[in-house]
């Protein structure tokens, strides 16, 4: 069973990854070294309540939700369509309401278009 300490750190690494931050970012947004939070990733380094505090300010969650989480027994496990997901969904809250609605527009187009090509590959399939 995972430390609470490796489990912080896990959840830092996936969302650092999610959010495209090096660690090098993520530590000058809260005034430590890039190779703090790599210790602080791989379990080597506890971080400090106040660390943990600016992390969560950084993923735009709480310092709760953040020792929660890695509190829980159940091991929450992401697939890396997941994590796609979580990085678009964190690219998506940034943008203005007239951008969001663009690219609503243009996945729902990309959607469509998908749907149109396998009908049409499948009537052809028919035909042959």
């Amino acid at each position: 069973m995972s430390s609470l300490s490796e489990n912080i750190g896990a959840i830092v690494k996936r969302k650092r990854t999610r959010d495209r931050l090096t660690q090098n970012d993520l530590g000058g947004r809260i005034g430590v070294s890039g190779s703090y939070i790599s210790a602080v990733e791989s379990g080597t380094t506890s971080a400090r309540i106040s660390e943990i505090e600016g992390l969560a300010l950084a993923f735009r969650t709480s310092a709760l939700e953040m020792i929660s989480e890695a509190a829980s027994s159940a091991t929450k496990i992401y697939s890396d369509d997941r994590r796609e997901q979580e990085a678009l969904l964190s690219v998506f809250t940034t943008l203005s309401p007239e951008r969001r609605q663009q690219v609503y527009d243009f996945v729902i187009f990309q959607r469509e278009l998908q749907n149109r090509l396998a009908v049409d590959a499948r009537e052809q399939r028919n035909e042959a």
